[in-house]
């Protein structure tokens, strides 16, 4: 069995987001050992001599710095895990972050965003994506009647009660709840006005002692305002889908990689909102709770491949795609004179009209000798 370390975000402690990657890998009979990362508050990064022991290094979001180093050339077998929100696409057209991916040249990413996973490719580094669905057995379903929204106030500054009020200007709420509770840094901000809590049977909070109680509170929702205009993984508005809410969402990622709008839930421009049509709330909301039904069992019978993918050696990801930093010291002898045939017969084949028109035969040749190569 494995010893890993697990390196992640230490506001995933209060979130418990991540927890689900290392009860899993636990489950399969490897040790994890976490390690949180206070640098983003201006505490101490987790330095690499901590970590470097373990046979696996995950680095949830946040990773040790290493001056700029190839993780592969330090260890065989990293695995760096981006939340997509880290990356802000809500913004624009993104920067070139070359000198980002560069330190995981050669090493493993685990992407839980399509997105992300289609950057990391295009970067040429080895990826494997996968969609993580919470358990729904243990969440209550929504109520089915009438209209109950619950709306979270996080970044008032990205997401306003404003953008929320015009998206319900056109219906009446039975109820609903806001949670007035930005998060650290915040600026000031307007909550609703008297007309909108006489209209919309508002009632609000502003703390609770007990994160327990705040999902009792959700719970009598069947319509759930994502808070966000960016997830990460987005494991509120998923669990919110599992309950059988209806998930209302700006059409950004990772909301809009699970959400198709009016079918299992609403998408929405916050750049120019406008009124939304709740009349089949009902029915979207039944729908994405059977899509993350479907969806969670689709990852547990991914579970084991995911599996396999944290435990292999980042070198054996990149065969055929360029020499790992891990097989430089290999004596020349040792490397294989397939690869040049192969590329000679292509670079022929460009100039040489019948040997196009005849890949279909040879290439499955070639592949039949790389196999048996393999195997010896």
């Amino acid at each position: 069995m494995a010893r890993i370390a697990c390196i992640d975000h230490s506001f995933h402690q209060t979130t418990r987001s991540t927890e689900f990657l290392p009860e899993l890998l636990r489950r399969y009979g490897h040790t994890v050992d976490l390690f949180w990362d206070e640098a983003w508050k201006g505490g101490e990064p987790v330095a690499w001599n901590s970590v470097v022991g373990h046979d696996v290094v995950i680095m949830f979001q946040s990773h040790c710095p290493v001056q700029s180093q190839a993780f592969s050339r330090l260890h065989p077998n990293v695995i760096y895990i981006p939340m997509l929100d880290q990356f802000s696409f809500w913004r624009g057209p993104l920067l070139n972050l070359s000198a980002f991916w560069e330190p995981f040249q050669g090493s493993k990413v685990l992407n839980f965003s399509y997105a992300i996973h289609c950057m990391t490719l295009a970067f040429g580094i080895a990826s494997h994506h996968r969609r993580y669905f919470p358990p729904v057995a243990s969440l209550a379903p929504a109520p089915g009647d009438g209209l109950h929204g619950f709306f979270w106030l996080r970044r008032p500054a990205q997401l306003p009660w404003s953008v929320i009020r015009k998206l319900i200007s056109g219906v009446r709420f039975d109820s609903f709840h806001i949670h007035l509770a930005a998060d650290p840094g915040s600026p000031p901000f307007d909550g609703p006005t008297a007309e909108d809590i006489e209209r919309h049977g508002i009632t609000m909070s502003t703390w609770f002692e007990d994160r327990a109680d705040l999902e009792k509170v959700m719970a009598r929702a069947n319509i759930y305002f994502a808070p966000r205009l960016e997830e990460g993984i987005g494991q509120s508005f998923l669990e919110s889908m599992a309950r059988g809410q209806c998930v209302v969402a700006p059409g950004h990622g990772t909301m809009n990689e699970y959400v198709i709008s009016g079918e299992n839930g609403l998408l929405y421009d916050p750049a120019d909102p406008a009124p939304l049509d709740f009349s089949n709330a009902s029915q979207m909301g039944a729908n994405g709770r059977r899509s993350v039904m479907n969806g969670r069992a689709a990852w547990e019978r991914a579970e084991r491949r995911l599996v396999e993918f944290i435990l292999a050696p980042s070198a054996g990801c990149y065969e055929g795609m360029y020499q790992h930093p891990a097989l430089h010291d290999l004596p020349t002898a040792a490397a294989p004179e397939l690869p040049s045939v192969r590329l000679a017969l292509q670079a022929l084949a460009a100039r040489v009209g019948f040997l196009r028109a005849t890949r279909f035969l040879w290439r499955p040749l070639l592949r039949l000798a790389r196999g048996a190569r393999a195997i010896r």
